[in-house]
């Protein structure tokens, strides 16, 4: 919470600033998005991706993911 509080002081997204909306997300995360990430780690299929930096520190880490495991199947 503390950390998405101070992103919405820097960022500029407006979702972040308030702590009902933040709350809204993770009670959505926890039932929509975890029983799809906790189906797919059963079938070692999930890997996690470190959500903290600029979009092209994020981007690049996801491409290199993708491109790791891509070699796993070639």
């Amino acid at each position: 919470m503390k950390r998405l509080l101070t992103r919405g002081k820097t960022s500029g997204r407006s979702d972040d600033t308030n702590e009902t909306v933040i709350h809204q997300r993770f009670s959505v995360y926890r039932s929509e998005t975890a029983p799809i990430a906790d189906h797919y780690k059963k079938l070692k299929k999930f890997q996690t991706i470190k959500g903290e930096g600029s979009v092209e520190e994020i981007f690049d880490s996801l491409c290199q993911t993708i491109d790791k495991r891509m070699k796993n199947f070639a």
